[in-house]
């Protein structure tokens, strides 16, 4: 059985760690994006676009990525590159050698990461082979939009297998698309041990102790409860600092906290060496989110085995063990976010056991290691190629 994985380069970190088990257990060629609207991500920074269009062995278009051969099968890791001015029109061109790519290579499996966008919709005519993993089963706050839910809405029409990521939101997610449950597997993120490989920049992280913001910034994040949750946290431990590290347009009027020497805001895209060498050394992350489906952040975390503080919204509930891993209080609430952070900073005993928790949990064959869910996913494309061949 012969899979392709439509990947997404702002879900490379999941991507890189998933593939790096499943590609030992499935025969799964990697196909990702790149143009110039994706052109970073959490583990990719394409600095210089290659110059034409097409699908390319991913090491002959960017020689750079031959590093990834320490956890994917590079010779089977390809890109559908799109370069040029008027690129988006360019792409419906490149998609249509995508399809033409997965039909000459016989996938029985087309494995989609993301709704497709509009110049990619012609891969649906391969529908019957597909499922869609839907990381966010509804947009974030701030992020729903006409083309999102075209893009959404034409998904879920047309393909027939789903997997979502957490318990919390299946209920939900059948009834307001109206999908058979049959269709619809609950599946689970690991961390994202892709982050093992790359080398701390130990000159980024601030001296002293330090807590930890880490993503893009969007309105459904809640940083403005975590920058007011911080000024009550400074007045008991003065020696602590906050550094929120990520860019985008804040949606508040941060002028009150820039020049708090406590507070460190860096707005701008972090690079992997920055952002390993943070999470390695906070003392602890905080997902301060108003709405979520599942985080990256939190796998990037547990990667190291940094406990997290997370709000009970969407599936960080499920993601935090339910208080395994970390602690979790209720959304936009100041005040249990400033005593969720003093009690960690107070208390190491806490903290090392959510250390050993997430170890134990998501190492080697632990219940929500990538090897457990390799597993299980393979079971699924068996499922969807049987499917697929009896309607041929």
């Amino acid at each position: 059985m012969k899979i392709a994985y439509l990947g997404k380069i702002q879900l490379s970190d999941n991507d890189l760690s998933y593939l790096n088990t499943a590609q030992k257990m499935s025969d799964i060629t990697y196909i990702m994006e790149v143009n110039p609207r994706f052109m970073k991500g959490p583990a990719y920074n394409i600095s210089k676009l290659y110059p034409h269009s097409g699908i390319f062995k991913a090491v002959d278009a960017y020689p750079e990525f031959e590093r990834y051969s320490q956890l994917i099968d590079i010779d089977k890791f390809y890109v559908v590159n799109t370069s040029g001015k008027l690129w988006h029109i360019k792409a419906f061109w490149t998609n249509f050698l995508l399809l033409l790519f997965l039909i000459k290579n016989k996938f029985d499996v087309i494995h989609l990461t993301w709704p497709a966008n509009v110049y990619e919709f012609i891969i649906y005519l391969l529908r019957r082979k597909m499922i869609l993993t839907v990381h966010d089963p509804f947009p974030h706050s701030g992020l729903d939009t006409k083309i999102v839910r075209l893009r959404r809405n034409v998904a879920f029409r047309l393909i027939r297998n789903f997997i979502i990521l957490n318990k919390a939101q299946y209920d939900k997610f059948i009834s307001f698309y109206e999908l058979d449950p049959d269709r619809v597997i609950v599946s689970k993120l690991s961390c994202y041990h892709n982050f093992n490989m790359v080398k701390s920049d130990m000159s980024t992280i601030p001296s002293g102790k330090y807590i930890l913001f880490a993503g893009n910034i969007s309105q459904y994040k809640g940083v403005e409860y975590l920058l007011q949750a911080m000024v009550k946290v400074h007045e008991k431990c003065p020696d602590v600092k906050l550094v929120v590290a990520g860019g985008g347009n804040y949606y508040f009027d941060i002028s009150s906290y820039v020049n708090l020497d406590f507070i460190e805001i860096r707005n701008r895209f972090i690079p992997d060496e920055e952002l390993v060498a943070l999470i390695r050394n906070t003392e602890f992350m905080v997902c301060p989110y108003t709405d979520a489906t599942q985080s990256g952040v939190i796998m990037s975390a547990y990667a190291f085995d940094t406990p997290v503080i997370a709000t009970r919204v969407g599936g960080l509930p499920d993601m935090l063990g339910n208080g395994r891993f970390g602690m979790l209080i209720d959304e936009k609430n100041v005040n249990a976010l400033s005593d969720a952070m003093l009690r960690l900073l107070e208390n190491k005993d806490i903290l090392q056991a959510y250390k050993a928790n997430i170890n134990d949990a998501y190492s080697g064959e632990g219940e929500l290691s990538w090897t457990t869910i390799a597993k299980d996913l393979k079971h699924i494309y068996d499922s969807v190629s049987r499917y697929s061949q009896s309607h041929n």
